[in-house]
């Protein structure tokens, strides 16, 4: 191999490792199947973030929005969060809230985990609250869902109208 592409070779390895998308820093994400458990005992909501470790939109996200202390701080307190690596291995059983069990292939379908990042506030019984998806949901965003959920008007009212009645809009990146 010529050493110019074996530099380019080593530079794009560099590249991929300064991309990877763990759990955001600080945030006490447990594995999805423990996360469940763990909502029921406690009758917390789920914020459920579907990502994979190699994920440069997961990273951008985590780097510019989930840096941020008072959100981590807000969700920390709110839900349980759990981390549903969507590259995991596909045949993994995973136990839904409702005690279904499936393969992690079949959870990502069912659950509609991918493309990624993607997001889910789901209620301790299976319930899903909202989902969301998108790299660049900036911190207010974030603040408003977690207001919606928080506010236990979910079951009868959708997210968009919870906004409306307070002369809010769900901010759109472009």
């Amino acid at each position: 191999m010529p050493a110019s592409l074996k530099m380019l070779f080593c530079a794009l390895l560099l590249l991929a490792g300064s991309a990877q998308a763990r759990v955001p820093d600080g945030w006490p994400f447990v594995e999805y199947n423990e996360a469940v458990r763990i909502a029921k005992q406690t009758r917390k909501p789920l914020f459920v973030y579907f990502g994979f470790e190699t994920c440069p939109y997961c990273a951008w996200l985590n780097e510019h929005t989930l840096s941020f202390g008072t959100l981590r701080s807000r969700y920390s307190e709110h839900y349980v969060l759990a981390y549903f690596d969507i590259r995991g291995n596909p045949a993994d059983v995973m136990t839904l809230p409702d005690g279904e069990q499936m393969t992690r292939g079949q959870a990502i379908r069912r659950l509609k985990g991918s493309p990624v990042p993607a997001w889910a506030f789901v209620a301790p019984d299976g319930r899903e609250i909202l989902m969301r998806r998108g790299s660049r949901t900036r911190v207010d965003a974030f603040m408003k869902f977690d207001q919606y959920v928080m506010s236990g008007t979910w079951p009868q009212t959708s997210f968009e109208d919870y906004l409306a009645q307070r002369g809010l809009r769900e901010d759109k990146v472009e």
